[in-house]
């Protein structure tokens, strides 16, 4: 299983329907929203390339906006990650 950890954007709130969206399709298998991170759950995912999208909306004004990391974890081996830093 594998856990991708994306953090969201100063000012900036998930859409939750794009999240149960992923959920209901099957391109995720699990989703948790806490404190200002989206955490989607991904099985069998080894040796292909998998992509998803899901929308977010701007909840305050902040001047400035800096791109957010994505982290991706092998949920069993935590010291197994990638991360994507702007």
């Amino acid at each position: 299983m594998v856990l991708v950890d994306v953090k969201m954007l100063s000012g900036f709130t998930p859409v939750m329907s794009s999240i149960e969206e992923l959920e209901n399709n099957g391109q995720v298998m699990k989703s948790e929203v806490k404190n200002d991170h989206v955490l989607f759950f991904l099985e069998k995912v080894w040796g292909i390339a998998n992509s998803f999208t899901f929308s977010v909306e701007q909840s305050n004004h902040v001047s400035n906006i800096q791109p957010a990391p994505v982290m991706v974890y092998d949920y069993y081996e935590k010291g197994r990650q990638a991360a994507i830093m702007p």
